[in-house]
């Protein structure tokens, strides 16, 4: 036998005796993935010893990877199964090896190789493929020769060969998704190395994976697959839905039984059991109730786990060359290999290299997940899932789990079932009353304090308080805020621990007489992990304060005159937290937009997210502009005699002329906002006005995005206003869209607390706030905007531009140096009003 510290680290021996325990012992297959030393460092579960397949195997594990198993019986001498399988592995240079149950012996039946020999991206033959005479021309619908997405791909092709990092701004119109997927898709499948493309909007998502990917299927002569990866809560949960069959009253509120029977018919003949099959979107608090989730997951001892919806994505995706996924999934799975290594818990398979699409957003999305977010609706509905009381009926996991045991008492007349389930009663049950109790009484004492800060008001209603040294140290702080969250940690931990214990007496009780209660006391204990999570993540944002994070607590209020508490903690400088987690942990790493720069230099970008902490030889940077004649196709105009946006008459006067911009380009009007108070404002003084011209008007919110969407493209004459999220992420091309108004520079606001913390650290080292954070951060906002007019070639319009600070502020030169080369228009309103009536006369572009 083989020392087992020579084959597998601790931490993944760990893992592997940890599923072993979880299969109560029985066979598990496991994947491992072998570090330089040829040591395995991670494994990932491949099946149960009934469900495996060599072949569908040899999919999943890739070359220099190591296929590990245990034998239950201890005894380590390999079988004559084992001796094929070794045999099929080893061709296909695969190491396979034997261990017991508590991994503290080993039998290498064949070593792991040597690293595979890599099979560069040859350029010259994905040139070809895109050229002029390829097949992609070939086959493409007006197809357009773009030497910037040769240059692109090139530059892509590059970074992965060599293992670098490549920061590209490729301008609309570049053909940038197919730039990185050509070389991606390549590699991948040459050298059997999983890649993931991460994009921020489920419009170039749907894009990449319903349009890009299956027309690269068809032209290129090697297939390849690629596989949409969705959080695990996108996926029905068997166990959950056969459960909820059984006995639909179990969580179901009255109103909820018809989704529920509609969710549960579905689930028998949907195709893959994620929520997007649905034919109608379900209330959340009744999906959730069937969703899949890690925490209440049996793993390899559920009954389900061979065709559960969640796991055979899973091992679609394990057998993937490319993931597409988006940031948030992305970056949850980064959070969690942050915190929990390479583990069951991860989201994505294995993977050594990313493509970031949309990579203007990586501070933002990284700020949010590899922060704390705790909420006082969100610590309520843990409560209510263990128990609930609804006029006189009872419900959740505590009283369904009591009710069991009342009836194994019966049945089998043990004394520990009478006590364990009067214990659940006395302990759980009322320890779920008095929590909430105090619980409602600590947020409301929360509530109170915030509002007592006087702390400005935003347009939601909402009040967000950072939480400074000054403030935590204030006497009336300590007192209505740090001592009751302190008494509700302390009682949470109590309840948690009262709970455990409970539990642990129920796992003794139905080892041998009730092994279906598994699943309930799994579901418990989920509960109060979240539970004692929820405890942790209070003291983390109330009680700690270390200079690193900021803190802050944003108060509402919601329906019905509830009150609304959110605690949330966010790192100040993702910078450091991006190098080691994705720059200096993945081998290599795309990040693509075509709003990077400021002023046509990378500057800020680096900065923000620690790319100026990197090997300045393993940075790779290029900027393409768009392929669009910008002088020809546009007019920007700028009328100086707006009022600034502070000064009470900028309304009226931007109403004014957003109408007669409105007229002189019949419509087709894209009219952009910083805030919903502005937008609300304008909208409901001029909308009957726009009308009487003959153009239909849609505002943001009215409904569903998309359909708000299609509606424009629809309706060639119409016009749409709206605010932050129709900044980005829209394309509409051709008549229904040429002109584009935007009302204000999209500024971030310098209140909201990890601004304000952030322009605070830049000042603290000497720095200009303003202009080193507030103009840059603006400057890709509008540049976002800016974008969304030229989509082809064939497209002509205008960007009208309210606020002259643009034109009359020093920084204002940062703004227009940032946009592509094109007319731009100064001047008193009826000049700039006649300049575009004059612009719009022309015939359009063919």
């Amino acid at each position: 036998m083989s020392r087992v510290d020579k084959y597998l680290a601790s931490a993944a021996a760990e893992e592997t005796r940890q599923h072993i325990l979880d299969a109560c012992g029985n066979e598990v297959f496991f994947v491992g993935r072998v570090n330089a030393d040829k040591v395995v460092e991670g494994v990932e579960v491949y099946a149960r010893g009934n469900e495996f397949s060599a072949p569908a195997l040899l999919q999943v594990a890739q070359q220099g990877d190591v296929v590990l198993h245990n034998h239950p019986s201890g005894a380590l001498l390999p079988s004559g199964a084992d001796t094929q399988v070794a045999s099929l592995l080893g061709n296909d240079g695969i190491g396979f090896y034997i261990v017991n149950n508590d991994v503290s012996d080993i039998y290498v039946m064949v070593e792991p190789f040597a690293e595979r020999t890599v099979v560069p991206v040859n350029t010259e033959m994905l040139a070809e493929v895109l050229g002029e005479t390829g097949p992609i021309a070939a086959k493409l619908e007006n197809y357009e020769f773009r030497p910037q997405q040769i240059t692109m791909m090139e530059v892509v092709s590059r970074s992965i060969n060599d293992n670098l990092l490549a920061v590209v701004e490729a301008g609309t119109g570049t053909g940038k998704t197919l730039a990185y997927l050509l070389p991606a898709i390549t590699y991948a499948v040459n050298n059997q190395e999983r890649i993931v493309v991460s994009t921020n909007t489920i419009n170039l998502q749907e894009q990449i994976v319903n349009k890009d990917l299956p027309f690269l299927q068809s032209v290129l002569k090697k297939t390849f697959k690629a596989v949409l990866v969705k959080g695990r809560t996108n996926y029905a949960c068997k166990r959950k839905l056969e459960e909820a069959d059984i006995d639909p009253d179990l969580f179901s509120e009255d109103d909820e039984k018809s989704e529920l029977r509609e969710i549960l018919d579905w689930a028998r003949s949907t195709r893959d059991g994620s929520k997007s099959d649905l034919n109608f979107i379900p209330k959340p608090a009744v999906w959730e109730k069937v969703q899949s989730e890690s925490d209440t997951s049996l793993k390899t001892r559920c009954p389900f786990y061979s065709t559960c919806f969640f796991y055979t994505a899973r091992r679609k995706a394990a057998v993937a060359d490319v993931l597409v996924a988006n940031h948030h999934l992305l970056f949850s799975d980064l959070a969690v290999r942050a915190a929990l290594g390479a583990s069951e818990n991860a989201i994505l398979p294995t993977y050594d290299r990313i493509i970031l699409d949309e990579a203007h957003n990586v501070e933002e999305v990284a700020t949010n997940y590899f922060g704390t977010r705790v909420t006082y609706f969100g610590l309520l509905r843990i409560l209510g899932r263990l128990y609930r009381k609804k006029g006189n009926s009872e419900k959740g996991l505590l009283i369904y789990l009591s009710n069991k045991l009342n009836k194994l008492a019966r049945g089998f007349p043990h004394e520990g079932f009478i006590k364990t389930q009067s214990a659940l009663q006395e302990q759980g049950v009322i320890g779920v009353e008095k929590l909430d109790e105090l619980l409602r009484a600590t947020m409301d004492s929360i509530y109170a304090a915030v509002q007592a800060q006087n702390s400005r008001d935003s347009e939601y209603g909402e009040i967000k308080l950072r939480m400074t040294p000054a403030i935590l140290k204030a006497l009336d702080w300590q007192e209505n805020v740090t001592k009751p969250a302190e008494k509700l940690v302390q009682e949470i931990r109590k309840f948690t621990g009262k709970c455990s214990e409970l539990l642990r007496k129920v796992d003794k009780l139905q080892m041998r007489l009730q092994p279906d209660l598994l699943s309930l006391t799994i579901d418990v204990r989920a509960q109060l992990a979240r539970l004692d999570q929820g405890a942790t993540d209070i003291e983390q944002v109330l009680f700690e304060n270390e200079a690193s994070h900021v803190r802050w607590v944003e108060i509402k209020k919601g329906y019905n005159n509830t009150i609304i508490v959110r605690l949330q903690c966010s790192p100040l400088d993702v910078a450091p937290i991006l190098k080691e987690t994705i720059f200096d942990k993945f081998k290599n790493v795309v990040m693509t937009s075509a709003t990077l720069t400021v002023e046509g230099k990378f500057d800020f970008l680096r900065r923000r997210l620690g790319l100026d902490q990197v090997n300045r030889d393993r940075l790779l940077e290029l900027q393409l502009s768009a392929p669009f004649d910008y002088e020809k196709q546009m007019l920007v105009a700028a009328p100086q005699d707006v009022p600034e946006p502070n000064d009470s008459r900028f309304a009226d006067v931007i109403t004014d002329l957003i109408l007669e911009s409105i007229r002189i380009t019949r419509g087709r009007a894209f009219v952009l906002f910083t805030s919903y108070g502005l937008l609300n404002k304008v909208f409901f003084r001029i909308k009957n006005q726009i009308e009487a011209l003959g153009h239909n008007v849609y505002k943001q919110g009215n409904e569903n995005r998309h359909h708000l969407l299609q509606r424009f493209r629809e309706d060639t004459s119409s016009v749409l206003f709206a605010t932050d999220s129709f900044w980005e992420g829209v394309d509409v091309h051709g008549e229904s869209l040429e002109s584009v108004i935007i009302t204000k520079l999209p500024f971030r606001v310098p209140s909201e607390p990890i601004v304000e913390a952030r322009l605070e650290a830049i000042e603290r080292r000497g720095g200009n706030a303003f202009l080193e954070y507030m103009v840059p951060h603006a400057a890709i906002k509008f540049k976002q905007g800016f974008g969304r007019l030229i989509r082809r070639k064939t497209d002509r319009g205008s960007v009208l531009i309210l606020d002259r600070r643009i034109i009359q502020k020093y920084y204002g030169r940062v703004f227009l140096k940032s946009l592509p080369k094109c007319r731009v228009v100064a001047g008193p309103i009826q000049q700039v009003l006649s300049e575009l009536e004059a612009f719009h006369a022309k015939p359009p572009l063919k």
